[in-house]
């Protein structure tokens, strides 16, 4: 499996340019965007034979690393321009819901029911405490204290140091059907925000776990969870049930502001420069709703062509998103016209990572598979003859 998926991202270099290309607008005549595949990795020790697991942890990337866990095996740091291997921690059923990464210490929770203080230099454990139970989005830290949910929705507050717990917030929940996600738990001032799968959203006191203020906003019978982590923007949150809506709250009060009847386990993303007057919206109807951030009205609309958006992450005027069931794709943020799309095969739920400065873009795809992508324009001039040809074909 190692040798061949070796093989198959040389031979992606080269088709990253045909698959990858796409005419832009006026604004960039006579240029193309291109995906460009650097490299690519399976992330598993081994090769896997068992069912799909959901690999959805974001890339870390450092100067020097790209830190990528699976849902199957582990956790592990590759070179971030040659993609070797520089360390893996090996972990049973893997690293589902992410890691921060502060300083030198990267604090994630396994499934396998232990949550992790970790060196980032060597993989090496610097503290771990029991949780017994699955850990399914990331931590938040914050002054020396790190801040998260387990699978059962209970939420703890441990010293970022010594792993020493500090308090803990047990919410006794009833009975029901609902979606494998919890929230990351969001630092807002002296406040805590998380949702759960009771359909509430919770503000707790980040130094103690007092309750601050709850409201209930899943109200479906099947499934009403809170999974999307809470945005805070100002003195407002936005944040959404899986199958209800999209809400805008107050921050103090938790008193809403509006709504949007379109549900989703991921969070929104505020849009920035001549975007910040409205936000993008992934939702589980397999939608990207282009939205005015103050009145909650529908701006545009993109359908995804197969399955489940991720969270947008916005890139000079571009959307880059991945689809459950197909490509990671970039589309133009006023227009909503995908530009370039890029094949892992069997699709992705991992938000993408993507470097500003440099245009580098890196997800884990469905398959476990890391790749590291080089986005940017290109002039005619640049592109090899068969890839000319291609957008030639293309665009007419």
């Amino acid at each position: 499996m190692r040798s061949s998926l070796k093989s198959f991202s040389l031979a992606l270099i080269a088709a990253g340019f045909a698959c990858g290309c796409a005419s832009l607008g006026d604004g960039a005549k006579n240029r193309e965007f291109v995906l460009e595949n650097s490299w690519a990795r399976t992330t598993t020790k081994k090769e896997f034979l068992g069912f799909r697991r959901m690999n959805r942890m974001a890339p870390i990337v450092t100067e020097q690393m790209v830190i990528q866990a699976n849902a199957i095996d582990g956790i592990i740091a590759y070179g971030r321009g040659d993609g070797r291997e520089i360390w893996r921690l090996s972990l049973v059923n893997g690293v589902e819901g992410g890691a921060q990464l502060v300083g030198d210490r990267l604090y994630f929770g396994s499934s396998d029911g232990q949550f992790y203080c970790v060196n980032s230099a060597n993989g090496k454990t610097v503290w771990s405490v029991p949780v017994r139970a699955e850990t399914l989005a990331p931590p938040s830290i914050d002054g020396g204290v790190v801040y998260f949910q387990s699978g059962a929705d209970v939420v703890y507050a441990l010293d970022a140091s010594t792993g020493k717990q500090l308090w803990v917030y047990n919410r006794q929940l009833t009975g029901n059907l609902s979606i494998r996600a919890t929230t990351r738990p969001v630092v807002a001032g002296e406040s805590l925000l998380m949702g759960f799968s009771d359909g509430f959203i919770v503000a707790l006191r980040k130094r103690d776990g007092g309750l601050l203020w709850e409201r209930k906003l899943g109200k479906s019978t099947r499934f009403r969870d809170v999974d999307a982590t809470p945005v805070v923007d100002g003195k407002e949150i936005y944040v959404a049930s899986f199958d209800a809506s999209l809400y805008s709250l107050n921050l103090e009060t938790g008193d809403v502001n509006w709504t949007l009847d379109e549900g989703a386990y991921v969070p929104v993303t505020v849009g920035s420069g001549r975007f910040s007057d409205r936000l993008f919206y992934s939702t589980a109807g397999g939608k990207i709703l282009a939205i005015d951030k103050r009145t909650g009205k529908t701006l545009s609309t993109i359908t995804v062509k197969k399955g489940i958006p991720t969270q947008v992450v916005m890139y000079r005027g571009f959307l880059v998103y991945g689809e459950s069931e197909g490509a990671l794709v970039i589309a133009d943020a006023e227009k909503g016209q995908t530009v370039a799309r890029f094949e892992p095969g069997q699709g992705l739920v991992s938000r993408p990572t993507i470097i500003d400065g440099t245009g580098e873009a890196f997800f884990i795809s469905n398959s476990a598979n890391l790749y590291a992508l080089k986005m940017g324009y290109r002039s005619p001039v640049d592109l090899m003859p068969w890839q000319m040809k291609k957008n030639e074909q293309r665009i007419r």
